[in-house]
């Protein structure tokens, strides 16, 4: 870095010295008034800077409809899966959705230790496909029990149950996870 320092304060009049030519902005000029008229995008690309607000607008407006759209489907999406439910209470309907997918998001992050523990994983699953085992049953006697709404009730209490279950083996996991971290750093 000096020699670099020392070649500049040496031969800093060289450098003062040189001059751009005179047609250089002339060149510059000539190559953007090409790219403003003509060029192969030149005049979609004059239209569009020349009305920023107008592009910000645009993009902005297909990221919201792009939104609106994703959150309606995935709204729309659970509903249909419970047609019989929807038409008996959509109130009802509505939380039982909420809490299947609350239940499936959290079987998802269950599903990280089957690959690392596979016998605690079966463990796992066998309790939760009991509790599905019994909210199936409840679904399928549904339309046939006169007692709909309590059968709902019981149906929202199952979903409740799986999503306790669930949090109760996501901590047991936790557990194991800083005992093993612990391990480590104490052999370390």
């Amino acid at each position: 870095m000096d020699k670099l320092k020392r070649f500049v304060r040496d031969n800093r009049e060289a450098f003062d010295d040189y001059e751009p030519s005179a047609d250089l902005w002339k060149k510059i000029e000539a190559k953007n008034i090409h790219t403003k008229s003509g060029g192969k995008f030149g005049r979609l690309q004059n239209w569009i800077s020349s009305r920023p607000k107008f592009t910000l607008g645009m993009v902005a407006g297909f990221v919201v409809f792009l939104m609106v759209s994703y959150l309606a489907y995935n709204y729309a999406k659970p509903a249909s899966q419970n047609p019989e439910i929807m038409a008996l209470s959509p109130t009802y309907a509505k939380e039982l959705t909420q809490f299947a997918s609350l239940v499936e998001a959290k079987r998802e992050e269950l599903k990280t230790i089957e690959k690392q523990d596979p016998e605690l994983y079966h463990q796992f699953d066998t309790e939760l496909r009991v509790l599905n085992q019994n909210y199936q049953n409840l679904k399928q006697e549904l339309p046939k029990n006169p007692n709909q709404e309590e059968l709902l009730k019981a149906m929202i209490q199952n979903v409740s149950m799986q999503i306790e279950l669930l949090n109760q083996q996501l901590e047991i996991i936790q557990k194991i996870k800083e005992a093993k971290n612990e391990k480590t750093n104490t052999m370390v």
